[in-house]
């Protein structure tokens, strides 16, 4: 009998702390309970888009800056040249990934890579390059239309703190990911953000980066969903 009480007891604790545990469950999202286990990670604060690489060779100035842009800068040497290119684009990329980014619901900032806050902070790198053959290949055997691009991005989503940087998600980016059937390689998804780099780049690299920033955010959103940190 001293038994059966004892495996009663037992059965007693193990369906409580069930009870308590999905009580507890109604009341966190989702990131929460997965930090709690050590199973993911937990929402940020703030997401940094910081700065990406612009691979040599994958934008030229002379194709990317407007004319009457490059009349205003006067003139400059080759690397200057390379120097502006980079940041229009960036500003391009960054604009249209942070705006898409507060659409969806997360708190993004443009911003450096560094993150020294003891609260979660999520960065954002990448580098942008020319389409290969590689990808056109992925594309192929997935099913999908050929790729009318001729860049896109490498892209890793990290948590970092002063003493510590965990990659979450790395991807790269689908170079054709919110262009509508029989448009051309200029039109590109529309956001709230700027249109500062449009002053910069001629029309169809502006939407080129635009596009980069939004398909970006779209992947992004999507882990953030899966993570609980924002609702479907």
């Amino acid at each position: 009998m001293a038994r059966i009480n004892v495996v009663l007891h037992r059965a007693f604790i193990a369906v409580t702390a069930m009870v308590v545990l999905g009580s507890a469950g109604c009341a966190t999202n989702n990131a929460n309970v997965a930090s709690y286990f050590g199973g993911g990670p937990p929402k940020p604060t703030t997401i940094v888009v910081s700065e990406f690489e612009i691979v040599p060779g994958a934008v030229s100035a002379d194709r990317a800056l407007t004319p009457s842009y490059r009349r205003k800068l006067g003139k400059m040497t080759p690397d200057q040249l390379k120097a502006e290119l980079a940041s229009a684009v960036n500003e391009a990329v960054t604009e249209s990934m942070v705006a898409a980014l507060i659409d969806g619901g997360l708190p993004a900032t443009a911003g450096s890579a560094t993150a020294n806050s003891a609260d979660p902070t999520v960065v954002v790198t990448g580098r942008i390059r020319k389409v290969d053959d590689k990808d056109r290949m992925k594309r192929r055997l997935s099913g999908l239309p050929p790729i009318h691009s001729n860049v896109t991005a490498e892209v890793q989503v990290s948590q970092e703190s002063a003493s510590a940087r965990k990659e979450l998600l790395a991807f790269v980016g689908d170079p054709d990911a919110g262009r509508k059937p029989g448009t051309g390689p200029t039109s590109a998804p529309t956001t709230t953000a700027s249109t500062g780099a449009s002053e910069k780049l001629t029309a169809g690299v502006a939407a080129e980066a635009r596009r980069i920033g939004s398909a970006s955010a779209t992947r992004i959103l999507a882990y953030a969903t899966e993570q609980g940190w924002i609702n479907k």
